[in-house]
Order: structure tokens, then C-alpha cells, then sequence
């Protein structure tokens, strides 16, 4: 018999948790209004950048939606002097990878490239940026396939259940109400004159943000930035539209698809801003309750009840207030059973006051969040890209994290009360109707109204 080695007589203690330290970074601006973000970083000979248009989704017209996604996605179909396949040969000549793309409150451009073609690989972007060609061609293929991917949407129940409940909850009128892609009939209305006015309208230096992390010289880098940038001239920027206020939602919703043999279930309620004082502890509560894999959500669907694979929750903060959801993808059969487990453990949430383990582990849980993005030159420029999008301060991260600390149980509890009501939060559900309604309604939950997969009510 092989005796135990001394080491693992007793169980190894985890001690405290190591103090996140953001990497410095300097902030200025250049003639032209472009804030511009620093952040060196030596350990990998990588330079990463983020540029953040602060115009989204978020301001398109109900009639539009789609707009500010579709303009972004033209821009590197034909830049300068290259078209499409020659932008791409370039980047991959060079190593680099450039993406585009739009979320409800803004725009993005990213760039990442060995440090040696950092240079040559920003000349593209800001021929992307400043010059995109926007030719009638590109758009037609550019429209049409968005138009196929709008209509492929419909057949994917998590992507019809996000649909839905955004309506549901914000309402048609507001602008997060409205998928970021669009919806086929608004996309049918977009030309690309349109495309050519929101980037002549938005994507402006004095609207937009510029992170920059890596294995750079910065003075060098200075030098660059003016030069690449310098024909990107500031102008005035349309206002972004007032959002109405929240609307009357129903209680229980119904897409159907018969014979499905699975239920798609959202719960969604009103949410924050990015901006709450209330952010920090909102994520504490959404770590306890669905976001990360022991949480109560979870336990319940997956581990006690085997209802589903997974169950999660989230807020999105945002520039206006955003949701609070709740969601999992459940067996047909334990429609039911699942919407009642979720409520309670919504009402559990000011029932069940956070035990000392779940509190410990949800800021261990967040912290590690914070750390790991900021271990890559990637997640650097994409967590000053959103400081820079949302106009906050260098330390937000040391912030956050102080914030965590200061969060008690109590104070848990009570933004539970604030936010969390589970009488208050709609039900969508993808699935059959046939097998799934009565078992609803024997919760006591008022009969379902039925929308489409697009979101409207028939």
C-alpha cells in the first residue's frame, strides 16, 4: 500500500483574493475631437484596438431598424482603393483582423495585428473609417443576404424568444424595442442612400472613442494616429431620440410552434442604466441568482429538477434602462413546472436572503470577470472601448471592484425588492401552444396572448 504523501493530509485553503490592478492608460484628444485611450502592454508583441461610435441600433427609426447594423456592416465591402477581397488579402498579408459591427448604443470597429504591421493595418481601417466606397453592388448582395438571415431568424426560437420579449417589454416605439439586425419589413424600406447618411451623420471623430492596447511606442503611435486620421474632419451629430416610457406589457405570451419538443422560456422585467449606482450590486444579485453555473437558477432547472441544460439570468445595462431576464430552454413537458420554479426563485431572491457562500462566491465570480478582461491586449481595448462608449471614468474597473466590496447581503435583498418582482415580469414562451397552455393555466396565470415570430400580436 502507497502511504499518503503529507501534502494531501488536509484540503488546501483558498486564500483571499488577489487585488485587480488595471494597466495605465493615458487619455487625450486629437485636432480633429477624437478621444483616444493608451494602454501599453509588453507582454505579447500584439497591438489591439477598439473604436467606439457612440451612435447604435438605439437610434434607429421603428420604420429603419436595421439601419445603424447594416452601415456598419457596408464599410469594409470597399475602402480607398481596395474593394472587399483586396481589403481582405491585405489583412491577412499583414496578419491583422478587423470586424464591424453595431449594438443597441453603439458602433465598433476593431483591429488587432502583430506590432511590426500595426501601422499598415491601421492605414485600412482608417480607409474604412474615412473613405468607404459604399457602392450600389456591395449593397444589393450586403441587403439581400441580411434580408435571408432576418427570415432564417424566424426558425431559431432563441433568436424569435429575444425578439418577442424586447417588443413585449420596451414596446414598439422605443428604441430598444426593435432587433439590432432589423426585421424584414424594415429592411425592405432601408436604401443606401440611408446607409451613406448615418455615416455621414454618426460615424464622426468627435462622436467616437479610440482605444489602443498592446506592445506599441507611444510616441510613435502619437505621431501615427495624427496622420491616419487627419482627413476625418468633426461635424455636428443628430440627437439621439427620447425613449417613452415603459409600456403596459401582458402577462403571458405564446409564440407557437406545434410539435416542438422544447419550450424556449423568458422572463423579463424593467431594468437599469449603465450609469446606476446600483450596477455593481445588480451584478452581485444576477451572479446568485443566474450568472454563472451554481447559481439558484440553475441548481433548481438543471441539477434538482432536470428540467433543461441550462437556466440564466441578466441585466443589460445600457444608456437607458435596459432588461432583467431570466431564461432557459426546457423539455416541452416541464413547461409548467420550469415557469414555476423560475418565479420562485425570483421571489426567492427576497425571501432567501443571500447566504455568506453565495456571497463570497458571486464577487470571487465578478472579480475574476474583471481580471480576465483585462489579461489580453483584446479584452483591454474592449473594456476601455465600453468606459470610452459610456463616458466613464479610466478606474471604472477599480471602481466596480470597491463597489463589490462594499455590497453586504442586506443590500442585496433590498434591490431584490426593487427589481426583482416576479409578479411583475412578463412570460414569453417559444413552443407549443397545444401541450403547453393548459399546464400555464393551471399556475394561475391569465390566458396567453399570441404573437409571431417577428413580434407582432395576432
Amino acid at each position: 500500500m502507497i502511504a499518503t504523501p503529507d501534502t494531501m493530509a488536509t484540503a488546501p485553503v483558498v486564500g483571499p483574493l488577489p487585488t485587480v490592478i488595471p494597466p495605465q492608460a493615458t487619455r487625450f484628444a486629437l485636432e480633429n475631437g477624437l478621444e483616444v485611450v493608451l494602454v501599453p502592454r509588453q507582454v505579447a508583441p500584439i497591438v489591439s484596438a477598439a473604436l467606439m461610435i457612440r451612435s447604435g441600433a438605439g437610434i434607429d427609426s421603428p420604420e429603419k431598424a436595421g439601419l445603424a447594423s447594416l452601415t456598419a456592416e457596408m464599410l469594409d465591402e470597399g475602402a480607398g482603393g481596395r474593394d472587399a477581397l483586396g481589403i481582405a488579402e491585405e489583412l491577412e498579408r499583414l496578419g491583422a483582423d478587423l470586424w464591424l459591427g453595431s449594438g443597441r448604443d453603439g458602433s465598433q470597429l476593431s483591429l488587432q495585428s502583430p506590432r511590426e504591421t500595426f501601422a499598415e493595418a491601421l492605414d485600412i481601417a482608417a480607409d474604412v473609417l474615412i473613405r468607404p466606397r459604399l457602392g450600389a453592388g456591395d449593397w444589393e448582395r450586403v441587403v439581400s443576404d441580411r434580408r435571408t438571415a432576418c427570415a432564417q431568424r424566424r426558425d431559431q426560437p432563441e433568436a424569435v424568444v429575444s425578439v418577442v420579449s424586447d417588443r413585449v417589454l420596451f414596446g414598439d416605439d422605443h428604441p430598444y424595442g426593435r432587433p439590432a439586425e432589423g426585421l424584414e419589413r424594415t429592411i425592405d424600406r432601408l436604401t443606401l442612400d440611408d446607409v451613406r447618411a448615418f455615416h455621414t451623420g454618426h460615424w464622426r471623430p468627435n462622436h467616437a472613442f479610440l482605444v489602443v492596447a498592446g506592445d506599441f511606442d507611444e510616441t510613435a503611435l502619437r505621431a501615427r494616429l495624427d496622420s491616419v486620421f487627419a482627413a476625418w474632419r468633426p461635424a455636428p451629430v443628430p440627437a439621439s431620440p427620447t425613449p417613452p416610457p415603459w409600456p403596459t406589457r401582458p402577462r403571458l405570451v405564446i409564440v407557437d410552434r406545434p410539435g416542438a419538443p422544447q419550450s424556449v422560456v423568458r422572463l423579463v422585467a424593467p431594468g437599469t442604466n449603465r450609469l446606476s449606482i446600483d450596477r455593481s450590486g445588480l451584478a452581485m444579485l444576477n451572479a446568485i441568482l443566474g450568472g454563472s453555473f451554481t447559481s439558484r437558477l440553475n441548481f433548481n432547472l438543471r441539477e434538482k429538477n432536470g428540467f433543461t441544460y441550462g437556466a440564466s439570468s441578466s441585466f443589460a445595462f445600457l444608456h437607458h434602462p435596459g432588461s432583467f431576464a431570466a431564461r432557459a430552454a426546457v423539455f416541452a413537458e416541464s413547461t409548467a413546472p420550469a415557469v414555476r420554479e423560475m418565479l420562485a426563485e425570483l421571489a426567492g431572491l427576497r425571501e432567501r436572503p443571500a447566504t455568506a457562500e453565495e456571497h463570497a462566491k458571486a464577487r470571487a465570480t465578478l472579480l475574476m470577470r474583471v481580471a480576465e478582461g483585462l489579461s489580453t491586449t483584446g479584452g483591454i481595448a474592449a473594456t476601455f472601448g465600453e468606459i470610452g462608449l459610456y463616458d466613464l471614468p479610466l478606474d471604472e474597473p477599480l471602481r466596480f471592484a470597491a463597489a463589490l466590496e462594499r455590497t453586504t447581503a442586506d443590500d442585496l435583498r433590498a434591490l431584490a425588492v426593487r427589481y426583482v418582482d416576479p409578479d411583475a415580469a412578463s412570460i414569453v414562451i417559444v413552443g407549443d401552444r397545444a401541450a403547453i397552455e393548459p399546464g400555464l393555466r393551471e399556475l394561475g396565470l391569465p390566458a396567453a396572448v399570441i404573437y409571431d415570430t417577428d413580434g407582432e400580436r395576432l
